[in-house]
């Protein structure tokens, strides 16, 4: 049928994509603590902070389960 790892890495990828988006996506009053002030209209806060890292996870697991698809599909 398939590689049970690549579906699993690809909807873990797929989820913390989606969140990852969903975080930096959030209006200002949820964002949380202001961590640094550029000027009057822009900020970097909390939850941008919390939003990369979910892309960069979701980006990772993504990366891997291609990696093991080529893997196993070139045996």
């Amino acid at each position: 049928m398939g590689n049970p790892w690549v579906y699993t890495l690809a909807a873990l990828g797929f989820f913390f994509l989606l969140a990852g988006l969903v975080a930096l996506a959030l209006p200002g009053p949820y964002e949380g603590v202001t961590l640094y002030t550029m000027d009057a209209s822009h900020a970097v806060q909390a939850m941008d902070l919390v939003g990369l890292g979910l892309l960069l996870l979701g980006s990772a697991f993504a990366l891997s389960a291609e990696v093991i698809w080529r893997r196993w599909m070139s045996r």
